[in-house]
């Protein structure tokens, strides 16, 4: 049976003694995805999808609401400027037997190898071996990584309106975006170079400074807050109350990018600690301006941010969209079925606010299908779930509010002190609890510790299953093929 949101708050106000108002239950939550796109053709997703009104009975091929977006009924693709959100067409041949390598990869994530048969372990090493075929899945993993993201916020959970832009390629780290920069960079410093008159200041200019470098990477912030203006207006203009974001620029890759580039800037053998303060620098000065610029139209909106995968400790790192300098905001971290921190997620107690599941979510894919992933891409748009059925009992919550709910009402995990912020998982039982007693008139710290009074932790699932064994090299390599 699929749980509806009246159902669900109907239960919950029984089990808890509280009440609940079904004029409140029909309100809606605007969630945007910014993703690779989603397929609002599924069947799964078409009934939740919120049409741009104008569009969806004005003629085809006309702009009918003139924002300057033809035939945007769902949303927009900014990457290939159109409304096609996802390109059917790309589906790959074979579907259903990458489908099925998904699967299996989830099974092992969740699990390890000692949770498969031999013949399905075997299976996925045969098709991770195939050269030709295993691109179709990382390919997948990317096409599929958007529509997965509005599938899983709308699981179990019709109290939602959903729309879409696509935002970036794959669903992964924009490495492109990275490299252009660097590129730009590299041609400012090499006219700045051979600007030079004589040859005794050409030689003491052969290594750039750190005070070069600020300058050179606050203009790049500067262009990006400039060029990505209109997308945050349209991003505005869909007056989402919760936004998706499972994207971001990966630490690690930066790093590699950088050190590369600080050689031929004339650093002699940098160290890991000086690339990393470049990369601090870069992203601070070039990428988080342009990520305000981005979310600043959406001050009423609570925006989830996937921690990322590389498996970081985020704390004296600086990374993109993660430490975008608004209040409205929330990392989420990944951790599996009992609750311990995935051993692909990100996480840091000073950066990292919340952890929630991540690993083998079943939910919807492109053209009618259904499957798996894993990642902290997954994590956060189950915390934007969560974060729907809150706003479902209370509207009237403020993203500070909603964000103070969701993180003083976790499931405290010894784990997780030291990973997360909030020191636990999501409890959102708990949470909508706090949400219903502040709707009565409660202050927050009241109704949190009403909250707390009142619903337990989560029970913790009773059969113990295994774990991956990541000492195992092929067990290691097939676990973070995958990861989103």
């Amino acid at each position: 049976m699929k749980f509806t949101r009246k159902l669900v708050l109907a239960a919950l106000a029984a089990s808890l003694s509280f009440s609940y108002s079904p004029v409140q239950a029909s309100e809606k939550v605007n969630v945007l995805v910014i993703d690779s796109g989603s397929d609002f053709t599924h069947d799964a997703l078409k009934p939740l999808a919120l049409p741009n009104a104008l569009e969806l009975n004005g003629k085809a091929g006309v702009d009918d609401d003139k924002n300057g977006y033809i035939d945007d009924i769902f949303g927009w693709n900014f990457v290939e400027n159109s409304a096609t959100l996802v390109n059917l067409s790309d589906t790959p041949p074979d579907y259903d037997r990458v489908l099925r390598c998904m699967e299996l990869l989830g099974k092992l994530q969740a699990y390890g190898k000692e949770g498969m048969t031999p013949e399905e372990f075997q299976y996925l090493v045969k098709h991770y071996n195939d050269q030709k075929f295993w691109p179709w899945v990382s390919f997948v993993g990317g096409w599929a990584h958007g529509t997965h993201c509005a599938g899983i916020v709308s699981t179990k959970n019709d109290g939602v309106n959903l729309n879409a832009i696509k935002h970036i390629q794959t669903g992964g780290a924009p490495k492109e975006e990275a490299a252009q920069a660097l590129t730009a960079i590299k041609h400012a410093m090499l006219h700045r170079r051979t600007s030079r008159n004589d040859a005794a200041a050409s030689e003491g200019a052969q290594k750039v400074t750190m005070a070069d470098l600020e300058k050179y990477f606050t203009q790049l912030g500067q262009q990006y807050a400039a060029q990505i203006k209109p997308k945050a207006d349209y991003v505005a203009s869909l007056k989402p109350r919760l936004i998706n974001c499972s994207f971001g620029s990966e630490n690690k890759s930066l790093c590699e990018m950088m050190k590369g580039n600080m050689v031929q800037w004339g650093f002699e053998n940098p160290t890991d600690a000086e690339v990393q303060e470049v990369v601090n620098l870069f992203v601070t000065r070039a990428f988080l301006p342009r990520d305000k610029a981005f979310f600043a139209g959406c001050k009423d909106a609570l925006i989830f941010i996937a921690a990322g995968n590389s498996t970081e400790d985020l704390n004296n790192i600086v990374t993109s969209p993660n430490d975008v300098p608004i209040a409205n905001k929330m990392v989420i971290a990944a951790t599996d079925e009992d609750q311990k921190i995935a051993p692909f997620s990100c996480f840091g107690h000073t950066k990292v606010d919340v952890a929630v599941p991540g690993v083998n979510i079943f939910a919807t894919y492109p053209n009618q299908k259904m499957g798996y992933m894993s990642g902290t891409s997954m994590a956060c748009p189950n915390a934007v779930r969560f974060a729907s059925m809150v706003l479902g009992v209370n509207p009237n919550l403020k993203p500070a509010q909603l964000k103070k709910i969701l993180m003083d009402t976790v499931d405290k995990k010894d784990w997780l002190k030291e990973k997360v912020r909030s020191g636990g998982v999501i409890n959102v039982t708990r949470a909508m609890y706090a949400a219903q007693q502040m709707l009565d008139g409660k202050t927050l710290f009241e109704a949190v510790k009403a909250s707390r009074a009142q619903v337990a932790d989560k029970a913790p699932r009773s059969a113990k299953r295994t774990r991956p064994n990541l000492s195992d090299p092929m067990v290691k390599e097939l676990y973070f093929s995958v990861i989103r």
